[in-house]
Formats: structure tokens, sequence, C-alpha cells
């Protein structure tokens, strides 16, 4: 057994050899102890707890590809083929992303895009994977990145593959609580019922993530106890990680305690390692200190002035500081034309989490250039960026940013016993708000105390260690997502005011809440946009505040698309401006300003807002999303294909996808069933003639029919209906997968196993109808005052027989929608709540039918990547 361990141990150095090559010289380096043992060993941890700067990432990524793909079989079944890695920040996502690329590459597994079987890059592929790797998957791994905006990538459509996909936490809890920031409303249920299965959740540099922990804690425990079709399991990862946060009403600490993965004694003596640990950071106490007195008045310009007198000419000084205003206002002072050392663009920056990508990244460029430089951040530096300062000037903060903080000085012991910290006090008093935001006051009098036990002669690793055995994390009251809340949010109905539940509360806190803006003209200012635009990419995007933009649109408007008229609507001067939530996205003028390039999000000050140069999408069956109740994309591709042979398309590709995934044979059976009936409801007259309006009977096309697809335009669908006497009647917001819920349930329903599972994968086959089934406002009513009617179906119409699967012409009957026993909503609950289903197995049943569906669109549009 010893012998085996050493030949695996050693076949992974040369994995993790081969993965962390530099381009340059062709060589990578061994991995740490700590980083094979988490590869290698029997499970995973619960909690990593490693000092800064000796490789996380690089551990827990290589970690799970080493066990999805090149351990024993055994390891290789129980990892989840989805690597989710959630990060407090959009700069860590965009440097994890940039690594996860670079070890795929050089490993010869790294896809531009999901599904594709080709390597990136053809001209300097490496083979290591296809000579070690096991015969039954070579199938490559692609790197999606979720920060808002337009996904440039279809990754959902491939749930069978292997993918690491990389995000912040709103992006990824809040699909994850089936409420997704940035994208389609009725996609939700998609990445809800994929992210909470078969996935290995890593919640890095959580002493960021605020409440995002106790959530990430609550969904591994909902994930337990409702059951779930392929493992899941998360890891919290942190050099300064707090057990308390983890311990929630659902997810209570084992009685043997978390398991951890840390530093033994022989690792924390490697050379190597104590260079890094014992490196020399002198530490001081600035005489400046920040006060209601000197806030507004002088403090950025004495700051300014410490800054540029502790500077050292070469080096780079980091000024970390904890609100975006103030960073702007010291930047300024350091570049203002009074002054006679004034720094320019070329060698400071500003550096802050209110910029947009390009502008961000430049930023981030300067900070990790070897030159002359000064960069005055806020917290987006306290985790992931591996640069090292030679002059750290920090204001005081809570204990576990600090200890990030002044982990970016003298990172690899380089600058021996040069490098300099100087920390800025704050006032409190005992007083919350103002100064002491984002923070709060009892934070900063703990890390006070604290570090002022430290020695001056050095804050190492080692010293800020021993300084933390006294250190009690603060009780803190926060918001828990429980298990009556997880099972409201399967619903995704709005309420009758148009609303949702809101999960901001479960994701971020207080003034850490954001929405996400970015800048189109073409329209006016005052009205908005009149009609629909492409759809925002995450180049274009720029997070603000909820506060931040609540004052913006004081002043002036902002617009948000209305899913269920499929139109803009104002939020602004002329809205409400309490209308306006976290994880929204609003469009906003460029003559109205608020953003600068230099200094990021200013609000209502600033010029003219230019326009972002956009990276091409790579053409994605994504952009076929329906965006209004009304809209139905995916029926019109270009080509036209009957109602038989698209049934047949989508019924092939389920039992693909249930093989692939490991579905059981009863759910199985019953995916298929609703593959066959999905879009019977398409023989509906309405449907029918919304697609052949205009064409005559050119070719036959009336007489070919059904039809599940045609060639026409993408543009809002007009479904319509000729009445008894003649006449045209609209059915505004029709939807077909209602009337194919209803045909199988009349008869089928009294018949079939699992017949309501069956029934409701139909109906929310396109996320439109899945909960509750009810009339919407603006209808088109029926005379008769006593007809039930909802999505453009009234009670009676006739659905046109379907050859091989409706041998008869079928009146439909709309009495489910009624309350009461036996009514869908009755009937969806109970499924629902079905202990050998519930909500999370639900889900995915779900999603695979819709992947299945956009998959046999997408082969029938030629839009598909086949390998």
């Amino acid at each position: 057994m010893a012998e085996e361990a050493s030949l695996i141990e050693e076949r992974y150095k040369n994995f993790f050899r081969t993965a962390t090559s530099d381009s340059n010289s062709g060589k990578g380096h061994d991995p740490y102890p700590f980083q094979t043992r988490l590869a290698t060993g029997e499970k995973l941890p619960e909690l990593i707890d490693i000092p800064t700067g000796l490789g996380k990432t690089d551990a827990v990524v290589l970690a799970w590809l080493w066990r999805r793909r090149f351990a024993g079989e055994q390891v290789r079944r129980a990892t989840p083929r989805r690597l989710v890695y959630c990060l407090p920040m959009r700069t860590l996502v965009e440097q994890t992303e940039e690594k996860a690329r670079m070890w795929l590459s050089n490993l010869g597994l790294f896809s531009k895009r999901p599904g594709s079987t080709e390597p990136a890059d053809t001209g300097n592929w490496s083979k290591w994977a296809e000579k070690e790797g096991p015969e039954s998957d070579k199938t490559r791994i692609s790197v999606t990145v979720l920060m808002g905006g337009e996904d440039k990538d279809d990754w959902d459509l491939y749930p069978e593959r292997d993918a690491i996909i990389i995000g912040t936490q709103d992006m990824l809890l809040s699909r994850a609580l089936n409420r997704g920031y940035g994208m389609s409303r009725y996609r939700w249920p998609v990445h809800f019922g994929l992210l909470n299965n078969d996935c290995l959740w890593v919640m890095d540099e959580v002493q960021l993530m605020g409440v995002g922990v106790e959530t990430s804690a609550q969904l591994q425990a909902f994930c337990r106890s409702f059951g779930i079709m392929n493992p899941v399991q998360y890891i919290w990862m942190s050099a300064t990680v707090g057990e308390k946060q983890l311990e929630t009403v659902d997810h209570p600490k084992p009685h043997e305690g978390w398991t951890k993965h840390f530093l033994d004694c022989d690792e924390k003596n490697t050379p190597e390692v104590k260079k890094r640990v014992q490196a020399k950071k002198p530490l001081m106490k600035a005489e400046l200190k920040l006060s209601k007195d000197n806030e507004k008045k002088s403090y950025a310009r004495e700051m300014a002035d410490l800054i540029l007198s502790k500077h050292k000419k070469g080096s780079l000084t980091l000024v970390v500081v904890n609100r975006v205003d103030r960073a702007q206002e010291i930047f300024k002072e350091l570049t203002s034309k009074d002054r006679t050392e004034r720094r320019t663009e070329n060698d400071a920056a500003v550096l802050h989490s209110r910029f947009r990508e390009g502008d961000r990244k430049a930023r981030m460029q300067l900070l990790c250039e070897k030159q002359d430089r000064i960069i005055v951040a806020t917290q987006v530096v306290e985790a992931g960026v591996d640069v090292s300062a030679h002059t750290l000037i920090t204001e005081l903060a809570p204990w576990p940013s600090l200890v990030q903080r002044i982990g970016r000085c003298n990172r690899r012991g380089e600058y021996q016993t040069d490098a300099q910290i100087f920390w800025v006090d704050i006032e409190t008093n005992n007083e919350e708000g103002g100064l002491v935001l984002p923070y709060e006051s009892k934070d900063l009098d703990i890390a006070r105390n604290l570090i002022e036990t430290i020695p001056k002669a050095s804050a190492s690793l080692e010293a800020l260690a021993q300084a933390a055995e006294g250190y009690v994390e603060p009780e803190a009251v926060r918001a828990v997502v429980r298990r009556k809340d997880f099972i409201d949010l399967f619903d995704t109905t709005p309420d009758l005011t148009g609303n949702d539940l809101d999960v901001s509360r479960f994701i971020r806190e207080g003034e850490d809440k954001d929405v996400q803006v970015y800048w189109r003209d073409g329209f006016s200012k005052e009205d908005g946009p009149k009609g629909a635009l492409d759809p925002v990419r995450r180049e274009e995007l720029c997070s603000v505040s909820i506060g931040k933009i609540r004052d913006y649109l004081k002043k002036h408007n902002g617009w948000i698309w209305d899913h269920l008229e499929g139109k803009w609507k104002s939020v602004g001067e002329s809205g409400a401006v309490n209308g306006c939530r976290p994880g929204q996205v609003l469009l906003l003028h460029p003559e109205n300003g608020g953003y600068s390039p230099i200094l990021g999000w200013v609000g209502i000050e600033g010029k003219t807002v230019a326009s972002v140069e956009v990276i091409p999408a790579m053409e994605s069956v994504r952009a076929k999303d329906d965006h209004s109740m009304n809209e139905d994309r995916q029926s019109n591709i270009g080509s036209w294909v009957t109602l038989k042979d698209h049934t047949d398309h989508v019924n092939s590709e389920v039992q693909a996808l249930s093989e692939s995934l490991n579905i059981p044979d009863h759910c199985r059976t019953a995916l298929c069933e609703a593959a066959i009936w999905h879009d019977v409801g398409k023989a509906h007259q309405a449907f029918q003639n919304m697609l052949l309006s205009g064409k005559g009977d050119d070719g036959g096309l009336k007489s070919g029919g059904p039809w599940a697809k045609s060639d026409g335009s993408k543009g809002r669908p007009y479904y319509w209906v000729i009445s008894s006497n003649g006449n045209k009647i609209e059915r505004t917001y029709f939807r077909h997968e209602l009337a194919s819920a209803l045909a199988w349930l009349q008869t089928q329903g009294k018949v079939a196993e699992d017949a309501d599972l069956v029934a409701y994968l139909i109906a929310a086959h396109h996320g439109k109808i899945r909960m509750s089934i009810r009339s919407l406002d603006k209808e088109k009513r029926p005379r008769q005052a006593d007809r039930l009617f909802a999505r453009g179906i009234w009670d009676g119409d006739v659905l046109s027989q379907v050859e091989g699967i409706l041998d008869q012409d079928l009146p439909l009957d709309l009495s489910i929608m009624q309350m009461g026993e036996g009514s869908w909503l009755e009937r969806m609950t109970a499924l629902r709540d079905q202990e050998a289903l519930g909500p999370l197995r639900l889900a995915l049943l779900e999603s695979i039918l819709r992947i299945a569906d956009w998959r046999a669109s997408a082969k029938e549009e030629k839009k598909m990547v086949v390998g």
C-alpha cells in the first residue's frame, strides 16, 4: 500500500508540474505536500485553512481535476462533474479564470467553449491528459465565468460534461436560490437544478462573504435533507477561516467537528514556507487618524502626504482604505496639479469594485507590473491578488481583513527587513455608520486591540497567528435562508403585483448589496428605449451599491426590462426609485454621466460616458432566451420542422442525457413521456396561425403540419384564432406548453404512472408555467364572464389531433386552475414535496427536458456545437 501511495504521489507531482508550467521556460513547480494530500487523500475536507500566498487556489482546482479525471475509478465517480468556484469580488474571478484556463491548456484539457472536443490551441497542445487519463473520458473542459451580462457560452447546454464555473457570490448564490441575477428569469430553474446537483462548490475568501457563508452552509444542508441526483459538496476556504458562521440552524457543527485541511508541523518548517510565514514586516501606527473633524476637510490630503512620504522609489506602495469614495478622493489628491510630487495615471491608480471590466483590468495590470507605482485600493486587494508590496498603508479594519491586507506586504520575504507597514486608526466611539462603514465599531475595536499586541519589529504571518489566538469572532445577526424560504423559492411565479421574493438579504449585507448598470445611446434620455436592445455583455457592466444608485435615480432616469410586458420601465425620476432592487441590471443614458474610466462610478458627477467595445459573442443558443412572457423565440428558427420530427429529436436528446447523467429508470420514463407530449399544444389553432400567418399555402405548408418550428422572424409572435362568427381574436400570452400539459392530464392522467410529474415537466419546459396557473391582467378575455381562461387558452378550446400522440381532437378543460382539491397548485405542491423527489431532484429533471429541447432546436437550426 505504501508503495502504491508513493507511485500515486509521484504521478500527481508530474501532473502538477505539467499544469503549472510557465509559458516561457516550459517548467512547472512541485506541489507543496498539503496540495498533494488534498488531491490524493481519501476524501475532500469541509474547511481549508492555509496561510496566504501558499497556493490554495492551485490546490483545490487541481485537486478536483485530478480526482475527477486521473484518480482511481471509485474516486472519479464520487467527484462531482462541475467545479463551482465562488468568490466575493469580480477581480478575484478574473484572476482565477486565467489560472484555470492555463492549467487546463497545459494539460491538453482546455476547451474554448462547452461541448467542443477540439483542443483550444492546436499549436501548443500538451498531450499529458491524453496519455495519462482514463480511456473512458477524453473530453475537454471549458471554463465559464458568471459575473453578469450575457454569458459568452452555453455551459448549461452540456450538463453531462465536466466544467469549471467561476463567479461572484451574487451571481452564483442567487442562481442556487432560483433567483439568478442578471439572466432571463425563465432560465432560473435550469441553473437552480444544475448548481444544486453534481457540483463541488468552493467558497473562497469567506472572510469577505458576510451572509453568503451562512447561505452556503444552508444550501449544503438542503442538498442533504431534500435529496439530490448526484453528489454536492461545499468547501469553505480562507487563510483566516472562521467556523462560527458555518453553524446554522440546518447545518450544525458535527460532534467530531468539521473536517479540516491545514499545514502539518513538518510543512511549517520547510524553507519555502518558513520564508513566507516568517517574512519581516515592520509595523507602525501612523500619526494620522480618521475622525469626524478631518473626514471632509483634510483627510484625503493628509493621507496623500503620508503616502508620498513613505513611498520608496522603484517599488510598489499599496494603500488600502475601507470605502470607494475615500479611495477616489485620496487618488485625486495624489494626482492633483497643485502637488510638486504629483503622480500621473502612468504610475498611480485607484482600484475598487466599481469599474467596468476593461478599466478594472488596466488597473490590475499596473498593480502587478514591476515598476514604480502607487495603488490606492479598497477591499478588492484583500484576497486572491498575488502582489508583494514594499510599503503597505492601511486603514483600521476588522481583524480578518487586516490579516489579508498585511499578507500583501513582503509576501514572499523578498524585501528582507526593508518592508514597512503603517496602519491608520479610525475614530469609533461606539457609533455606527459614518466613518466606520461598511464595518461596525465593535469589529474595529477588536482589531485595534489585537494589532497593538503585535511587536513593531514584524507583523509576520507567524506573529499574526499568535495575535489571533486572542481573537473571538464578534456576534453578528444575519438573515439565514430557512427551509421554508427555500421551498417557497422553488416557485418562480411573481406575486400579483409582479414582484419576486427578494433573496438579496441572503447574499450580501447592508451597503454591500449591488445592482449592475450599463450605458447605451440611441434613445431619448427622458422616455427610454422603445424596443428590445441587444443583450448586455459583461464588458459593459459596472457594479453600484444600492444606496448610490438610488441617489443617482433621484436626478436621472434609469430603465429595467419588464419581463411581463416586454418593454422598458423607468425606475428614475419619472418612475419608482424604490422599485430598484439588488441584483437588477439597469440601463442608463450616457449623457447623464455617472462613470469615469479613471475613477469608476462617480454618481451624478461626470461627463458623458463612453461606450464599451464589446467582444462579439460566439453564436449561442442562449440568444434564444425569452425575455418576456409573450415571446417564443425557439419556435422561429429559420426552417420548417414538423411537430412529429421535433418530438422525435427531443426524445432522442432526453434519452442520451438521461443515460449520461445516470438518471433513475422511473424518472427516465417520465422524461421520455414528457418529451413526447411537450409540444402537443402547438397543434392549437392559435399557435399554427401564428406560424403560418402571411404564408399563403406556399409549398403546401397549411396541409403539411402541424408544425413545431417555422422560418419566421424573431419578433413578437401574434397568436390568434377565428371565432364562430368569423372574427379574428388575438390570444395574447398564449402558452402552448399549458395546452400540452392539459392534454396529457385529460388523456393519460388517470392511468399513467407519475402522471403529475410528467404534467409538470411538460408545463415547465419554457420556465413560464410551473407551480401555478393563472390568467394575466392584459390577456384577452372571453365574452362569457364565467368562462375560464389563462395564458391565451380558453376553457373548451379544441386541440387538434396529433399523429401518434393525440388520436382525436380534444376540448381543453381549464378547471384544474381553480383552487381546491385536485387543483394544479395542490398537485404540483404535493409533487415538489414528495420525499423520493423533492425540489432539487425535480429541478434537475425539469432542466434535462428543457436542455433536450434546446439541443434539438439548435441542431435543427444547426447552431449547436457537436464535437
